[in-house]
């Protein structure tokens, strides 16, 4: 029986295909969860940013109390509206450039001793909600 020198060739590659598809479906893979878990955190740390600046901005707009309602001797403190909202909007403004975000308040409620303000951070998955309340206290 003679050989054919052609018909052999190729027989020690058995399985090269299956473990090149394996090797690239794991990269894909890794990528793929690398990429996730960027995407994941960034969310969550946009989220944290947001819900301290909407509670740091509520806290600097409580702290504006009505100085006429303070000297009548009134039981409880009543928060200025007007400045309440102006200091809102510094705030959240500065902080957000502190942060580096690109943001807006989207709401401020001034109640007589609460105030709650929304914040939305721009991310490219979507907007990033945040809120913060605060409430004035009297004390001594």
């Amino acid at each position: 029986m003679s050989r054919r020198p052609g018909l052999r060739r190729g027989r020690g590659d058995r399985g090269t295909g299956t473990v090149t598809v394996l090797v690239l479906l794991f990269t894909f893979t890794a990528g793929a969860v690398v990429w996730l878990a960027r995407d994941v955190d960034r969310v969550v740390t946009h989220r944290s940013a947001a819900q301290s600046v909407a509670f740091q901005a509520a806290r600097a707009g409580a702290q504006q109390l009505d100085v006429a309602v303070l000297r009548s001797g009134a039981a409880a403190p009543v928060v200025d509206a007007a400045r309440a909202r102006v200091v809102v909007q510094r705030t959240a403004a500065e902080l957000l450039a502190a942060f580096g975000l690109a943001g807006r308040v989207e709401s401020i409620e001034v109640g007589p001793d609460v105030v709650r303000v929304d914040v939305v951070v721009s991310d490219p998955s979507g907007a990033v909600h945040g809120t913060g309340v605060a409430r004035a206290r009297g004390g001594s």
